[in-house]
């Protein structure tokens, strides 16, 4: 039997950004491969179509979960109940800041990954359709951060 281990935040901050950086890659991958096999345009299409359904998949886990809490699917409740870890992501630069971006900077593939961050708009709007987001600074174009403008109607 193993003894268990109490990880620090710092080795649970590693942890998740090894995840992520791993994740980022698979994605990667599964882009450029719709891409080679069914042309750019055509393999685009299908990206954006499977991140949209995840999204949508990501948002309905989350609507159930915060209706499941007795609470209304509203914007400040989305945060009572989101789907990602709150640690691993930040930091003082581009680069640390999003493992995902980490690794498409790395392969040279801001243009086709960047297919992948229209996720945290399908979340939003499946969650609740009177949740607009704009998206208005990203890593992947340059900034140092990802930044949204996200209200309810």
């Amino acid at each position: 039997m193993s003894e268990k281990r109490v990880f620090t935040r710092e080795e649970a901050e590693a942890q998740v950004r090894t995840m992520a950086r791993l994740f980022g890659l698979m994605f990667y991958h599964f882009a450029n491969l719709l891409v080679e096999e069914f042309g750019e345009e055509r393999g685009k299409a299908l990206v954006r179509e499977a991140v949209k359904r995840f999204g949508l998949d990501r948002a309905r886990m989350v609507r159930d979960k915060v209706v499941k809490m007795g609470l209304k699917p509203t914007l400040e409740n989305y945060r009572e109940a989101q789907d990602l870890p709150t640690i691993g992501w930040g930091g003082p630069t581009r680069e640390t800041y999003c493992p995902f971006a980490e690794v498409w900077i790395g392969k040279g593939a801001e243009d086709l990954c960047n297919l992948y961050c229209d996720v945290d708009i399908w979340k939003y709007v499946g969650y609740n359709p009177k949740i607009k987001v704009k998206r208005t600074r990203w890593v992947l174009e340059g900034d140092r951060d990802c930044k949204y403008s996200i209200r309810q109607e």
